[in-house]
């Protein structure tokens, strides 16, 4: 199980005072490295933002009432709430004899404190080691059996729990859910044991990265005085410290019905799953609220900056803008803004800096969106002849164009196509569906924003993106580490006011 993701993948910063080397060509196995990393910062990404098919603005619009002739049923979204608090949203796409279950928790690493992080990763790699009547590792295998899979992710803002089933399967996917929902059984042995491979987890992705700890770093100071400043990997320091009752009581506060949502969708009639959700998981007692975690942005007045030094070949810079919370009504325009930055070779930053000013070998960025919070990350690859002062200048010309300058239609509507083409893609499968639908109900706030799919892009207008880069892109809430190859420890970090 992956920090963010599961059991598997679905789940990127101050000038430089020292002499610059002497200019070199690149050679082929620099290039390679280069992808590598960038890869890396694609993994980053992805694990900041969990298995996300696509944003709460970019999924299934709802079919008009009249739409298509009766012998030709339209998938619909049913939502209804159990006694005890449990939210059922039924999507019924009958196309296919498969159903995905999800059952999403509103809980992640923003319910961690310093001291404890990682509890909600431990706790997700726990749900799969036997309750009271199924065995440990007993439900992966039950799904396997009858050709299923299963899987899980621990994020910032949930944690969630899916099997993809074939029709007939539905009511055991849905009991073994339930089961582990009210009966789990928490051992020394098991947290002894999984406390070890969250730890392993930690050191392959993130200690054994420089890229990874240069983003870890870099979220540090952009969410400073937040939950949102470390990542539900935890760290191996606090793993150590967390116990068996820390678990027991985790479990009892965060699992319970009215912190649940649960998704069915696929091949399924809506009073079937919701007769089966309320025989499975009716009977589980409604637990004490959860005490809510508020999280305020925090309120920068200058640029900061931070320069560290570690055993990389390449060069970096890695910057990001706070942005407003998943749902927020600027998010469309900004997602837009981001696409015209950062998407792709014909992108403004990678056309730029890459293809006419020769400065990077690789620029690019992607909004993050959380729950409370986003950012809105940017970030340059460079070779060590390049002068970093220079590339983070013209970063941020780029970013500064797209404020000044009238966005062209033509444009506009490019980004406006991308999102359109992201969201087809990534509602190619039910359980992306399943996953979307999850997204928009615990992160967005209400599931209803799945119906509103690439439309909410439609009205966005050059004004719009010109308004909300002005408003939210602005140097004084910018965070910029520079990322520079050197042994750890060398030269120096400044962190400006």
């Amino acid at each position: 199980m992956e920090p963010t993701e599961g059991k598997q993948p679905e789940g990127a910063d101050t000038p430089q005072k020292s002499p610059q080397p002497r200019a070199r060509k690149i050679s082929p196995g620099l290039l390679v490295l280069a992808a590598a990393i960038l890869a890396a910062v694609g993994i980053l990404i992805w694990q900041s933002l969990g298995p996300r098919t696509a944003p709460p603005s970019a999924v299934a619009p709802e079919p008009s009432e009249e739409a298509q002739p009766q012998s030709q049923p339209q998938p619909r979204l049913h939502t209804r709430t159990l006694p005890n608090g449990l939210e059922v949203i039924v999507y019924e796409d009958r196309t296919a004899p498969v159903v995905a279950v999800n059952v999403w928790y509103r809980v992640g690493s923003r319910n961690e404190v310093p001291g404890k992080r990682g509890l909600a990763h431990l706790m997700e790699h726990m749900m799969f080691k036997g309750s009271k009547n199924v065995g440990p590792e007993e439900h992966a295998r039950l799904i396997d059996r009858v050709g299923g899979i299963n899987n899980a992710f621990t994020r910032e803002d949930a944690t969630g729990y899916y099997d993809v089933v074939p029709t007939e399967a539905l009511e055991l996917a849905l009991r073994l859910e339930a089961e582990r929902m009210q009966n789990l059984v928490l051992t020394q042995e098991h947290l002894d044991s999984e406390r070890e491979v969250v730890k392993e987890e930690y050191r392959l992705r993130l200690e054994n990265n420089p890229v990874s700890q240069a983003f870890d770093r870099f979220r540090a100071l952009a969410f400073e005085g937040t939950p949102y400043a470390w990542t539900a990997a935890g760290t191996p320091e606090d793993l150590d410290t967390i116990t068996l009752e820390d678990l027991e009581r985790f479990y009892r506060r965060y699992y319970v019905p009215n912190n649940a949502v649960l998704i069915l969708a696929g091949d399924v009639v809506p009073e079937r799953a919701f007769e089966l959700a309320e025989r499975y998981f009716g009977p589980i007692p409604r637990g004490p609220e959860p005490p809510e975690v508020v999280i305020e942005p925090p309120e920068p007045t200058a640029r900061r900056e931070e320069t560290l030094t570690m055993p990389v070949q390449l060069p970096a810079v890695l910057g990001g803008y706070p942005l407003p919370g998943a749902g927020h009504d600027d998010l469309p325009a900004l997602e837009i803004a981001g696409m015209i930055l950062t998407a792709g070779e014909s992108s403004r930053l990678n056309k730029s800096l890459v293809r006419e000013q020769k400065l990077a070998i690789a620029a690019g960025g992607v909004p993050l969106i959380y729950k409370d919070l986003g950012m809105m990350l940017v970030f340059a690859f460079f070779t060590p002849d390049k002068d970093p002062v220079a590339v983070k200048e013209a970063l941020l010309r780029e970013i500064d164009r797209l404020k000044e300058e009238p966005l062209e239609e033509r444009e506009l509507q490019k980004a406006k196509n991308q999102l359109t083409a992201q969201y087809v893609f990534n509602l190619d499968s039910i359980s992306g569906v399943g996953s979307a639908i999850g997204e928009a109900a615990v992160i967005g706030g209400d599931a209803k924003l799945f119906l509103e799919g690439a439309k909410r892009y439609a009205d966005v207008t050059p004004e719009d993106v010109q308004r909300v880069a002005r408003q939210y892109l602005v140097d004084e809430t910018l965070t910029l580490v520079t990322l520079q190859p050197g042994e750890e420890g060398e030269g120096e970090e400044e962190t400006l006011p």
